[in-house]
């Protein structure tokens, strides 16, 4: 009962409540119906206001066609910048491209979009390598020499080109460089790498060096020595020898290097000798002998004959190679077995070391002098010997007077010296023989006589009145020539020339009296 009486009295109070604000919305409806009405009445004045308006607008035309152009202005200027833009994206997404711009060749080779890396890994990897790795290789049987362009000095300007190939439309306003890029695609830019497949001096240093490697002379047989005791020569063997032309290598190697390489087989030409044992054979002996007598000569002379004879048997002249009798034989002297005998000093006859040699340096000159050898030092005696002809002595004496003659020809000279049985002092020469058997001789012609003055007559209070003694004899002197003679093999002459001049000059007498 109670929950029902508290239900009843809670319906109450909210009816009552109800009832005490209905007037208030009551008013409100009533305001809002004022304002409605007094709308109304504005609206229908306002349109009728305006109607009253519309019969006189002039000016509506004029602003509607001005707003329709201007709509059409912005319109236009609208599509305009629409059509720029995308004009400015295309010329932007022309000139970021990567690679090279279309139109770009290097070497007949398009880069097209290649990137700058992937074009030098490109030349790197698979063009330059043709190039600087080319080889050369030279042959000669079983010898061979290889070189490669790097190694003679290659180069390549790529990279240069590369660079400048990928700076092509990359340089001025996007504009400028747009087109540039359109130029290129239109007008292909080609460019070529310029290569120096080698050094020329380092090739022709190269080529040079293996020409004169496999260049070697040819040996011509040749004189090795002389048996004094059996007279004979020995001759070493000839060989060939090997040439290689060197500028016809160099533009053979030049040509093949440039071509791509290869191999080339170097052209040797052999060289035979032109002596040979065989054309030894009778061209080579003794080509003169001279002789002189001894035989009035006593032991001690002799000995100094024999010890210069030994000292000059087995001598070789060298071709161009001046001999000396001094510096051969040497000095005289008593310790090298050499003995007193008689000399001619100053035209008067003396005993001294080692006289009688001159007789050997005489027979020497006389036999150098038919071997065609030329003079170089000559002196004859102050007074004529009696074991050669006047104005074909030879006289020396160490340290004032020498002997001394040139071997003119093209062989070696053996000097064969010794004295025979019957004291015959011989000097024999041998070498290479004169041609189709001619022959020289040497002959003396005496062409003045001198006699001498008056004896000199000297008091000598030891002797007796009216005797007298010789202390010399008067001396006739001399004035000759000596001529070399050239003979055919079958003895007739050919000519003669004036070889040297000789004066033995006079000597008056001496003589004592009491």
């Amino acid at each position: 009962m109670a929950s029902k009486t508290t239900k009843k009295s809670e319906i109450e109070k909210k009816r009552k409540r109800t009832v005490k604000s209905a007037p208030g919305k009551a008013r409100v409806r009533a305001k809002s119906a004022k304002r409605k009405h007094a709308v109304s009445s504005k609206s229908k004045k306002h349109i009728k206001h305006s109607r009253r308006r519309e019969a006189y607008c002039w000016w509506a035309l004029p602003v509607s066609c001005f707003m329709i152009l201007f709509l059409s202005a912005a319109i236009l200027f609208s599509i305009n910048e629409y059509g720029e833009y995308r004009r400015f994206r295309v010329m932007r997404s022309a000139v970021e491209n990567e690679g090279f711009y279309n139109g770009v060749v290097v070497d007949n080779y398009s880069l097209s979009g290649v990137t700058f890396q992937d074009a030098v890994a490109h030349w790197e990897n698979n063009i330059e390598p043709a190039f600087k790795n080319r080889t050369l290789t030279l042959k000669s049987g079983e010898k061979t020499w290889t070189i490669s362009a790097e190694e003679l000095g290659y180069r390549s300007n790529y990279l240069d080109v590369l660079y400048t190939a990928w700076g092509l439309g990359r340089s001025g306003t996007l504009e400028e460089r747009y087109r540039s890029i359109n130029m290129i695609r239109e007008n292909a830019e080609w460019h070529d790498v310029k290569r120096t497949m080698f050094d020329t001096q380092l090739l022709r240093k190269w080529t040079d060096g293996i020409a004169s490697s496999l260049t070697t002379s040819e040996k011509n047989a040749q004189i090795t020595g002389f048996d004094v005791n059996s007279r004979t020569f020995t001759f070493s063997s000839a060989s060939a020898g090997s040439a290689v032309d060197k500028d016809a290598l160099f533009e053979s190697a030049k040509a093949m290097l440039a071509s791509g390489g290869g191999q080339i087989e170097v052209q040797v030409e052999t060289i035979n000798p032109s002596v040979t044992q065989d054309s030894f054979s009778g061209k080579f002996g003794m080509i003169t002998s001279a002789v002189t007598n001894a035989s009035s000569s006593n032991k001690n002379r002799m000995t100094n004959l024999q010890l210069a004879c030994d000292a000059l048997n087995g001598y070789c002249v060298e071709p161009g190679a001046t001999f000396s009798f001094n510096e051969v034989v040497g000095q005289r002297t008593a310790k090298r077995g050499y003995k007193k005998a008689t000399v001619y000093q100053s035209g008067e006859i003396a005993e001294d070391i080692g006289g009688g040699v001159c007789q050997v340096s005489t027979t020497l000159w006389n036999a150098a002098m038919k071997a065609n050898c030329e003079i170089v030092e000559r002196h004859p005696h102050s007074r004529p010997v009696s074991y050669v002809d006047r104005g074909k002595d030879a006289t020396v004496s160490w340290g004032s007077q020498d002997m001394k003659f040139k071997n003119t020809s093209n062989s070696p000279m053996y000097l064969v010296c010794y004295i025979s049985e019957n004291k015959r002092v011989y000097c024999d020469i041998y070498g290479e023989l004169f041609p189709d058997g001619k022959y020289i001789t040497i002959e003396g012609v005496t062409t003045q006589r001198i006699n001498p003055d008056e004896p000199v007559y000297t008091y000598n209070p030891l002797l007796e009145p009216g005797a007298t003694t010789i202390l010399s004899e008067p001396r006739t002197g001399y004035r000759a020539k000596a001529y070399r003679i050239y003979w055919n093999a079958d003895g007739t002459e050919i000519t003669r020339d004036l070889l040297c001049e000789s004066y033995y000059r006079p000597a008056r007498g001496e003589v004592e009296y009491g």
